[in-house]
């Protein structure tokens, strides 16, 4: 008995030097709230949430419970560390039967090498009461003192509670201020969203961010981007470089198609009121089965017209408004995992067009 209690006591001794050897930084700890990839910053505050709180009143419930999942947030830092830890609790299911638990509700982290070249690291992962990542064996080449920047990606359709950061004690780490960038806000679906993507690295509008290097806000809601006046009204709200409306794929039910060009002439008007930032307007990027379906291409090419003829309209009245077709996105066969929603293939595609695009109008 004393032998049992004797291994026992030098294992719980074991575990509390190990635990004593990290140090964890929580990004609501002291000092400006680092998370990056959204507006309303200070006024969201200490939540991983996309929207403030007074919007819970001003978008329908559906809406709103999207903006509560973390998709397109990041978190920037500096460290030299060798071990990397991250670990949180989420608020729903790790998985959806299209989406694998590593892009509903994982992280993912990259690292920014001294030519400025993001990265990917490598991470073992498990999915409990509390989700942990460990990045292990990390070297820096032509690293400084304080090492690299990371950029850690949270995860696509889940929300985030209580996340901590862990490198071994000793090591330099601190969390980067958000860029006084005007960003590029992009209003979607669930495409924008990130579904269906492995990883949150994977998802479009995290990899058009390190393409472009620069600020990208991820407004897309999973079968909620309906163009309403509401949400253009928040939309207006935001300082941005440049405004994307990504929203046909969830304008092709019948009762909505019809409802297209008003709502976009409104919505325009709306952020014409208050921005002078360039709007970018972008076709249905088309459901890959329609090379075997009429009916699916139907579906999709009906939106397209309707927001075609949108904008030949609006482009006279309207200075800084541009238009993405489906031929410019060009995505191929295989770009999609259920004829709706991008594998990693069709994100990779998409953050290559839009890329394209942006630079000709940010920079040209």
């Amino acid at each position: 008995m004393k032998h049992s209690l004797g291994i026992l006591a030098v294992l719980l001794w074991s575990s509390v030097q190990i635990f004593a050897q990290t140090d964890w930084y929580n990004p609501f700890g002291k000092g400006e709230i680092p998370v990056q990839g959204r507006c309303w910053n200070e006024e969201i505050g200490a939540k991983y949430h996309r929207l403030p709180d007074r919007a819970e009143k001003v978008v329908r419930k559906a809406l709103w419970d999207l903006s509560c999942q973390s998709a397109g947030l990041y978190i920037k830092f500096k460290t030299n560390a060798s071990k990397i830890q991250v670990k949180y609790t989420v608020t729903s299911g790790f998985s959806m039967p299209h989406m694998p638990a590593t892009g509903v509700s994982g992280v993912d982290l990259y690292m920014k090498d001294a030519d400025g070249q993001a990265l990917w690291c490598a991470g073992k992962y498990s999915f409990g009461d509390t989700v942990r990542y460990t990045y292990d064996n990390l070297t820096y080449p032509r690293q400084s003192d304080k090492g690299n920047e990371f950029c850690l990606y949270l995860p696509l359709y889940n929300g985030v509670n209580l996340m901590e950061i862990g490198v071994p004690a000793g090591s330099h780490f601190e969390f980067a201020a958000p860029s006084k960038k005007k960003p590029v806000v992009i209003y979607g679906t669930s495409i924008a969203q990130g579904a269906c993507a492995s990883r949150p690295g994977m998802a479009w509008t995290n990899i058009l961010q390190r393409k472009l290097d620069f600020p990208v806000v991820n407004l897309g809601f999973s079968g909620n981007g309906r163009l309403e006046e509401e949400f253009f009204r928040l939309l207006a709200e935001t300082d941005a470089s440049l405004f994307v409306i990504d929203c046909m794929p969830n304008m092709t039910e019948d009762d909505r198609v019809g409802l297209i060009a008003d709502r976009m002439a409104k919505g325009i008007r709306i952020l014409r009121e208050k921005s002078q930032a360039p709007i970018l307007l972008v076709e249905h990027d088309g459901y890959m089965g329609y090379r075997v379906s009429d009916a699916e291409r139907s579906r999709f090419e009906k939106t397209n017209e309707q927001l075609r003829l949108c904008y030949q309209e609006l482009k006279q009245k309207v200075d800084g408004l541009y238009y993405m077709t489906f031929e410019e996105l060009g995505l191929s066969m295989d770009s999609q995992v259920d004829g709706v929603h991008a594998t990693d293939l069709g994100m990779f595609q998409y953050a290559e067009a839009y890329s394209r695009k942006i630079a000709k109008i940010l920079f040209p």
